[in-house]
């Protein structure tokens, strides 16, 4: 089933793309505001604790960093689609931006299940984050003109990835040997996605009252479950 949910939650985003008149709206900007919350939340509540109490400090640290810089680098290919941007993508390399998110949903994917054991604030975490990621790059692929079937291949290609870790994370044995050290990795990327999401989102810099309010809620959401 979690398999399914985490499937079926990208494909519903691209569903809402094709649905939304505007993909620029102050709705989807506040679901991705919620969605960047949610995630540095999880990762401080959930995710650091359990690090820091299997890794040294300094060795959590290093894969922190270079999870923070494997992203940058994912970035050059991939425009700031995982975290909403929808700056225009070279169309004659369309498999380059596919890949960076395929590896980008690949690697949050992993931590999902580890040893049978269904992380579930990250989980939720992960579908609130694919949501509006899902509708924003289905919005791109509109916009470049690409065919109603592309666009269906790329996102069950993209949905596919993040199921897929899960479910080598729950069977395949390396999870119970180096999911500290791929934990760390993966906090490093999400925290760069979450930070970037939150300090980017709001382009006037003016107080919003709405955001203000679904950050605290994501928060104390995360907090609690």
């Amino acid at each position: 089933m979690v398999y399914l949910i985490l499937f079926f939650t990208v494909l519903a985003g691209g569903f809402l793309a094709f649905r939304l008149k505007n993909v620029d709206s102050q709705y989807v900007n506040l679901l991705l505001s919620f969605s960047g919350a949610y995630l540095l939340s999880v990762i401080v509540f959930h995710l650091l604790p359990g690090v820091y109490a299997k890794l040294d400090g300094k060795t959590a640290g290093f894969f922190i960093m270079s999870g923070i810089i494997f992203q940058l680098i994912l970035e050059l290919f991939s425009h700031g689609a995982e975290h909403g941007h929808k700056h225009a993508f070279n169309r004659k390399a369309p498999w380059l931006l596919w890949l960076s998110l395929a590896i980008h949903a690949f690697m949050e994917g992993l931590p999902i299940n580890q040893g049978h054991h269904l992380h579930t604030s990250y989980f939720y975490g992960i579908l609130i984050h694919k949501l509006p990621i899902a509708i924003v790059l289905t919005s791109i692929m509109i916009e470049a003109g690409w065919s109603k079937s592309k666009i269906f291949g790329f996102l069950t290609g993209f949905a596919l990835m993040s199921p897929l870790a899960a479910f080598l994370g729950n069977y395949a044995g390396f999870m119970t040997t180096y999911g500290a050290y791929i934990n760390a990795f993966v906090v490093g990327i999400l925290a760069h996605i979450g930070t970037t999401i939150l300090f980017e989102n709001e382009h006037s810099h003016r107080f919003n009252i709405r955001k203000f309010l679904l950050i605290f809620l994501a928060m104390l959401l995360a907090y609690l479950t």
